[in-house]
Formats: structure tokens, C-alpha cells, sequence
């Protein structure tokens, strides 16, 4: 079993739980296009996507994941001209993943990647069905 080093220090600000909401699971992208680049996203793929449209591919990847399956990628968070960037690399799909108690909710990546961009922006994501969780690298 993998032992992960999860950071969820973006759950410790003041408006964490305020400005945030639970979701069953991922949600379905309306953009046919990211829907299309994340479900042939083999190991190795690398790009960059606003952050916005990251959220949406990453949320089309994991659906698009058979069950107790998982990725894992490399993320380098910027930020050019007031807009939110995330460079990334799928490094691995996980067979049998067995997500750590400190996963998160969907609904909080956002917040989260918003979080990490100001503090640590070299981060490695983890997603599988309904959740996600980071480290630091």
C-alpha cells in the first residue's frame, strides 16, 4: 500500500469551508474538447491550461478512469497577466489506488490550487473517483 505525504493546508484558512462546496463527484465538462483530450491522456502527456480549464480536464480525466483507478500528475502553478496557469505531466495511472483518509472533495481543487499557487507552486495531484489530494514536491 502507498503511504502518501498529503498537504491540506489550504483546509486551515479562515474561508476554507466557507467559499467551498461538497460534490458527489466530479463533474462533466460541456467542452467537448478538453472532454476528449483527457479521456486519451496516456502517461507522459504534458501541457499547460488556464486554471480554469485544468479543473475541467482533470475533472474529465478521472471520470473518464476506470474504477479504483487513479493518476497522478506533476503541476507547476503560475500566473501571467491576472490569469491562473497550471503546467502539468500525468506521471502515473494507479490500478488498486487506495486514496488516504486526507483526500478531498472535488469541490474544494480550485480553492486548493488557488492556495498553492501563492505558497508551493510545485505540487503533485492525485485524483481518482470523487477525490483528490495533493503533496509538495
Amino acid at each position: 500500500m502507498q503511504t502518501y505525504i498529503v498537504d491540506v493546508g489550504y483546509l486551515q484558512e479562515e474561508d476554507a469551508f466557507d467559499v467551498n462546496h461538497l460534490l458527489p463527484n466530479w463533474l462533466p465538462s460541456s467542452n467537448i474538447f478538453l472532454e476528449r483530450s483527457a479521456s486519451q491522456a496516456k502517461v507522459g502527456v504534458t501541457g499547460s491550461l488556464s486554471q480554469e480549464d485544468f479543473n475541467l480536464w482533470l475533472s474529465d480525466l478521472a471520470r473518464s478512469l476506470p474504477p479504483h483507478t487513479g493518476v497522478s500528475l506533476d503541476l507547476l502553478l503560475t500566473e501571467s497577466n491576472g490569469v491562473a496557469y497550471v503546467n502539468y505531466r500525468l506521471v502515473d495511472r494507479i490500478t488498486n489506488i487506495n486514496p488516504p483518509i486526507e483526500a478531498d472533495n472535488p469541490g474544494f481543487l480550485n480553492y486548493a490550487l488557488t492556495w498553492f499557487r501563492s505558497r508551493r507552486p510545485k505540487v503533485r495531484i492525485y485524483a481518482t473517483e470523487g477525490l483528490f489530494w495533493m503533496e509538495g514536491v
